[in-house]
């Protein structure tokens, strides 16, 4: 089997196999090195045979087209072919050696002009392989850029996701401070203006150590500012945290953990990130209720 494999390399080449021989021997030249090689040289052999398609047309032509053309029969060179054939007589045998001659550099140009059509369809081949290959590597690249544009929209939810998790874990730790504040015994609420315009709320127990701090109706501050509270002791003030901008007029509640020797909440202008200690004076200062 594998004998008849190998005689049809040459069909392959000009692609003249049914197609179940043309999968089988697929299938053999894979693992055949001979006939790969084989292949290539015949490749090689029908692209060189090409060139070989022009004939370079008999000296005798040019004058008989010419008569043609103007009517008049050509004048046989040395008093026609049946004298020449007298004197010489052995110018048939010769005669019919140039035809013999003639018709195998016909056959051979058309072999040749076939060859030269498969070659020529072998390279058809070849450039929409190229183009294929082109095509499927560009639809690579832009799978790739889809594949990264996803990974990073996934990378953005992802952290989005966390970040509103904090926020609902701080939301709910508030939340669990301030009923812990509000079912004190001894609460208290205190509402104080606002120097630069606004109310300030504190509620207040000592017995639970809870500081709850939130305003309304304070001025809108440029990216760059922040309000930032401050608990005032014995020591001098001490960061108290900043208060988040107001979406609808209200700040959202702070819950800090005032000291025994804590006695006033002070609420100053620093810079958006915050300050270690007040860079300005306080537009609010208000006492805390004694223990």
């Amino acid at each position: 089997m594998d004998d008849d494999l190998h005689a049809l390399s040459g069909a392959y080449v000009v692609d003249a196999l049914p197609y179940a021989d043309w999968v089988l021997f697929e299938e053999h030249l894979r693992g055949c090195a001979r006939c790969g090689t084989e292949v290539r040289r015949l490749r090689e052999t029908a692209a060189l045979l090409a060139e070989a398609v022009a004939v370079t047309p008999p000296p005798g032509l040019r004058p008989r087209l010419l008569a043609a053309a103007t009517g008049r029969r050509p004048t046989p060179l040395g008093g026609g072919l049946a004298s020449l054939a007298a004197a010489r007589p052995w110018a048939g045998r010769a005669q019919g050696r140039a035809q013999g001659r003639g018709w195998v550099a016909r056959v051979l140009a058309g072999g040749a002009a076939g060859c030269a059509a498969v070659a020529v369809g072998l390279g058809a081949v070849a450039v929409d392989a190229r183009r294929d290959s082109a095509a499927l590597t560009a639809e690579n690249r832009r799978l790739a850029g889809a594949n990264q544009r996803l990974a990073d929209a996934n990378r953005e939810a992802a952290d989005t996701s966390r970040r509103l998790a904090d926020a609902n874990r701080e939301a709910a730790d508030v939340n669990r401070q301030v009923a812990v504040l509000l079912a004190a015994p001894d609460v208290r609420t205190v509402r104080r203006p606002v120097a630069s315009g606004g109310t300030a709320t504190l509620v207040v127990s000592r017995s639970a150590a809870r500081l709850l701090f939130t305003s309304s109706g304070l001025p809108a501050l440029p990216e760059s500012r922040a309000y930032e509270l401050w608990l005032m002791g014995p020591d001098g003030p001490r960061p108290a945290g900043l208060l988040g901008r107001a979406g609808d007029g209200v700040t959202a509640p702070v819950v800090v953990t005032p000291l025994r020797g804590d006695e006033r909440v002070a609420l100053t202008l620093e810079p958006a990130r915050g300050s270690p200690r007040p860079t300005t004076d306080p537009i609010l200062l208000a006492d805390l209720p004694a223990a």
